[in-house]
């Protein structure tokens, strides 16, 4: 009985680390509207699917960078929740004026998308294991490159919708990559 209660405590002790996917919705999963309901604009439903297939085979957690962040955690969570979408969303970045009222401003000339995440990765660096930034725009920072997967410009992909945006199935396999590398 002791060593079973020693086992369950040091089980109980190991902080189990994140996969994490820093998620825009517009131009990702959010492309041509399928539609309205009280969050807003219904996301493509084969995008979602693609979204789906990454947590499935990763196990990842999503942190909302979108700017649909401004509405909060809460709406946010509940959206997930009633749209059934795969996943669960755990938290949301802060926004550029969260950042400089911080005093980030002192080390940036511009604040961007990319220091709004990083801004979070310092702050649950104990808890992540890995992370990919998915997302249509390119303002991420140098160090970030490695871990970002765009969603514009995709027209050669096969399931690309028509303009040339969203998560594809190519993005798709490149965010699994990301999440199962051994490297933070």
């Amino acid at each position: 009985p002791i060593l079973k209660w020693r086992l369950n405590r040091n089980l109980q002790m190991q902080k189990i680390k994140l996969k994490i996917i820093f998620l825009d919705i517009d131009g990702v999963i959010n492309v041509i509207s399928q539609g309205h309901d009280e969050f807003g604009s219904v996301f493509h439903k084969h995008l979602c699917d693609n979204l789906k297939t990454i947590i499935d085979a990763t196990g990842a957690k999503i942190v909302i960078s979108s700017t649909w962040r401004v509405d909060g955690l809460g709406q946010m969570q509940l959206m997930w929740k009633k749209r059934e979408l795969a996943g669960e969303v755990i938290d949301v970045t802060p926004d550029c004026v969260q950042i400089v009222n911080d005093g980030i401003e002192k080390f940036y000339d511009k604040v961007e998308r990319g220091h709004e995440i990083q801004w979070w990765l310092d702050k649950h660096k104990d808890e992540v294991e890995n992370w990919v930034i998915v997302d249509d725009d390119n303002d991420m920072l140098s160090s970030q490159r490695d871990n970002f997967v765009r969603t514009a410009n995709n027209k050669d992909h096969e399931d690309c919708i028509d303009i040339g945006y969203g998560l594809t199935k190519k993005c798709a396999e490149k965010c699994i990559e990301i999440l199962l590398r051994n490297n933070k």
